[in-house]
């Protein structure tokens, strides 16, 4: 059986101003597409941050809509959803019991997710375990509830004490409102526990798994680092599919990884290789792993060097004219319109990094300096910096009677 793993489409990002969804649709709609008929696939294992926010523009609706009804309607490949911490789990689950009678299954709250899923594939049954992205609290509640209400007297017995302590007992260390690696935990247990004896299973997850190398535009999800989770929390299981990360990855076991998000949302990411994840899983459950390069209609990259070299190399330009261009300035002297100036050949030019500034002979003079001298000082020296000449002395006696005249305002 073969499965499409993806994650982090940040439907409706916005890039230093810009929305993406049209570099978002040119990826969903031609290669997505292309990659499910080319590749047999059968099912798709999508892992959170469907959205890039709980309420996102119309634009982002719309290309989301148009991607499910073109997998009910015309593809008709199992499209398998967990909400990630960007989503509004309560909206993405709008009309989830009529999609799934069309093979889009949702899952957005834990209070929906405590059962597995029992997919029939080509080649047999897979069980696929939805653990989308929630607190703490709330996968204890939802635990809790099930237990209750199967009056919790099952060999379910090690999560009911857990849940348990977690909801009975007055003392803070025994809530553990914040122990993410102990509810999803609690939570996979309980799921893995449901899965028939020698059936496969697959896990689809949005957490912060322990280990995992960050990027530059991924959200935090607590404060001081106890949102992680440990990459045990999934060893049980024979694929999970996991999002939350930016960058391709495996997670102490090649079954266990992330696939990154298609396209680059930070020039932190400039280096990392986008991709999709194929897994071929055997009937006794074991994968072996592939990735399709993402083919994005625009790069991001960051060009480093002095600005009138990048401001003339047209070989640079022609490569990069319509990419998000970081441009890495190392001139130590103010530049003039930089940004317009670079536009004109970098027609996507987000940010001026002034890196030569920074370590340049203007800052070797040290902070101290410039702060020793007061304003008319200060104005003097840019101003020979940038016509290259200090101030005849008629200007001088005009800038003089300027600040004269705005130290009286004050």
């Amino acid at each position: 059986m073969r499965f499409l793993h993806t994650a982090d489409w940040h439907l409706g990002r916005i890039f230093y101003g810009q929305y993406l969804t049209e570099d978002q649709a040119h990826v969903l709609e031609h290669q997505f597409f292309n990659i499910l008929k080319d590749e047999n696939i059968d099912g798709i294992l999508l892992a959170g941050d469907i959205f890039d926010r709980a309420v996102p523009p119309i634009e982002a609706i719309e290309l989301w809509d148009s991607i499910i009804t073109r997998l009910a309607m015309d593809y008709k490949v199992p499209f398998f959803v967990v909400s990630g911490n960007h989503d509004g789990a309560e909206r993405l689950e709008v009309g989830r019991s009529m999609l799934s009678q069309s093979g889009i299954h949702i899952w957005g709250s834990p209070h929906h997710a405590l059962m597995p899923f029992e997919f029939e594939g080509t080649d047999g049954k897979v069980a696929i375990c939805p653990m989308p992205f929630s607190e703490p609290r709330r996968i204890g509640e939802a635990l809790f509830a099930d237990v209750e209400a199967t009056n919790a007297e099952s060999t379910d017995t090690e999560i009911a004490d857990i849940v348990t302590q977690c909801y009975e007992q007055n003392c803070e260390s025994a809530l553990n409102l914040h122990n993410y690696d102990q509810m999803y935990q609690a939570w996979s247990d309980h799921l893995y526990k449901q899965v028939p004896k020698g059936m496969r299973s697959i896990a689809i997850s949005h957490a912060f798994v322990m280990g995992g190398e960050v990027g530059g535009s991924e959200r935090t999800l607590s404060v001081g680092g106890s949102e992680q989770v440990n990459p045990q929390v999934f060893k049980d299981f024979h694929y999970t599919a996991l999002g939350h990360l930016h960058g391709p990855q495996r997670m102490g076991a090649d079954y266990i990884r992330y696939s990154g998000s298609p396209l680059k949302y930070s020039f932190d990411e400039h280096m990392q290789k986008k991709s999709f994840t194929i897994i071929d899983m055997d009937t006794k459950g074991n994968v072996d792993i592939s990735t399709i390069p993402v083919e994005a209609k625009r790069d991001v990259v960051i060009l480093e060097g002095y600005f009138e070299d990048l401001l003339n190399d047209k070989a640079l330009q022609a490569k990069h004219r319509d990419d998000y261009v970081q441009a890495r300035l190392l001139d130590t002297m103010p530049i003039m319109d930089g940004m317009a100036k670079l536009r004109q050949v970098y027609h996507r030019c987000m940010t001026i990094d002034l890196v030569g500034r920074v370590a340049g002979p203007v800052a070797d003079m040290g902070e101290a300096i410039f702060k020793e001298l007061n304003e008319r000082d200060l104005f003097n020296q840019f101003a020979e910096t940038v016509w290259k000449e200090p101030l005849t002395e008629k200007e001088q006696q005009y800038i003089n009677s300027v600040w004269d005249r705005i130290l009286k305002e004050d």
